[in-house]
């Protein structure tokens, strides 16, 4: 017997009990964050949800506040994802000292502009 593979969507409660389906996204987003001694190295990854080969545009965006000051990083582009494929998008290195606060964040849209994933990550008091 041949299995199908099946996109199944997420059901949400509606008021009075009726539900609303809602599309399973394209694809997930995903932020990899490692430290080696005090060097942050970021990630930024897309894995397919789809059954089909699809084209995507990303933008990773990493912000550092330090005692020195504040730095940004943005990366972007276009790119292809392959049914179940796991992709690394980007990565970025910034100094990462005890006192610093970072924050990141991974937008993947469609190539309409729409954003169809999304992730972030963020250590040190919440920034602006």
């Amino acid at each position: 017997m041949k299995r199908v593979p099946l996109v199944l969507a997420a059901l949400l409660a509606q008021p009075g009990g009726a539900f609303v389906q809602v599309p399973v996204p394209p694809c997930q987003a995903r932020l990899e964050l490692t430290q080696h001694d005090q060097l942050l190295t970021v990630a930024g990854h897309c894995r397919s949800t789809a059954p089909a080969p699809a084209h995507y545009r990303y933008q990773l965006l990493v912000t550092r506040q330090s005692r020195a000051g504040r730095s940004q990083n943005s990366q972007g582009g276009e790119f292809m994802l392959l049914p179940n494929q796991d992709l690394v998008l980007s990565q970025v290195r910034v100094s990462a000292l005890a006192h610093d606060e970072y924050q990141a964040k991974l937008l993947i849209f469609d190539l309409q502009g729409q954003i169809v994933a999304r992730d972030s990550a963020g250590q040190g008091t919440a920034m602006h």
